[in-house]
């Protein structure tokens, strides 16, 4: 897993991707439903790793409050391979932090329509992998 800006000179709102391979993507995908509603379980050291990496490379703003005017969306994943990148902005990057934050108190405080809609796309890209992925049991 990596976390590497992709544009930010000369534009409006930094742009990021997450790299994440064949063997990570089910980890991100538990991290998302975990903090969805609390089932399933995750690799902590995953979650903070991620975490980690989000505050060094996209910088303090990622542990901010996301704003209530978010600017247009670019979040998306995109596959490549046997790699899986999220494609983001900065206030996007808020918004997912917070995600990923919640993990400590499911289902509580960030955006439900984001978590869903990355779900959904993860799902749609992979569902052999996340469609077999026990998220429940060990």
């Amino acid at each position: 897993m990596e976390v590497r800006e992709t544009a930010a000179c000369g534009i409006s709102q930094r742009e990021f991707t997450m790299d994440f391979d064949q063997d990570e993507f089910p980890d991100m995908y538990r991290v998302l439903r975990y903090a969805k509603d609390g089932t399933g379980y995750y690799e902590e050291g995953f979650l903070e790793d991620l975490k980690l990496q989000m505050a060094y490379i996209i910088g303090p703003s990622v542990q901010e409050e996301p704003q209530d005017q978010v600017e247009e969306g670019i979040i998306h994943w995109v596959e490549d391979g046997p790699a899986y990148h999220l494609v983001l902005n900065e206030q996007e990057a808020q918004q997912l932090y917070r995600i990923l934050a919640a993990v400590e108190h499911a289902g509580e405080g960030f955006d439900k329509i984001l978590n869903h809609k990355l779900m959904d796309q993860m799902m749609e890209m992979a569902p052999t992998i996340l469609g077999n992925l026990t998220v429940i049991n060990r």
